[in-house]
């Protein structure tokens, strides 16, 4: 099962666990895949906005797909759909497969707490 964890941490941090994340993979540990963010809005912004998240929810489990036929999943239009598919490929939740786009995760792994927020 390929899960994304999707975490909150300043950039401070994020340094400190992307350093540990490469010494454990020279030492041929799985890393796994990790998005993170610098603060909740922008967690909320590239992912948690609703049409941003019926997207992500309806590619779970689905094979590639053109955003043409995605528009028609989530019944909206395709300008707004395109747009949505572009923040989330270029946040990296989402990847083209030549000129279609997946959701190459099986899950959703969401961490932060209320106090990121004020970071």
């Amino acid at each position: 099962m390929r899960v994304l964890t999707v975490r909150v941490m300043t950039v401070n941090d994020a340094f400190r666990a992307a350093a540990a994340n490469a010494t454990r993979a020279v030492e041929g540990d799985f890393i796994g895949a990790e998005l993170v963010f610098p603060t909740v809005e922008q967690l909320a912004k590239t992912m948690l906005a609703p049409n941003r998240w019926q997207i992500i929810k309806a590619m779970e489990s689905a094979p590639s797909m053109s955003i043409r036929e995605l528009s028609r999943i989530v019944k909206r239009d395709f300008r707004g759909v395109y747009n949505d598919v572009q923040s989330l490929l270029n946040g990296g939740v989402l990847d083209k497969e030549g000129e279609k786009i997946v959701l190459p995760y099986d899950r959703i792994h969401i961490e932060f707490n209320s106090d990121d927020a004020a970071a």
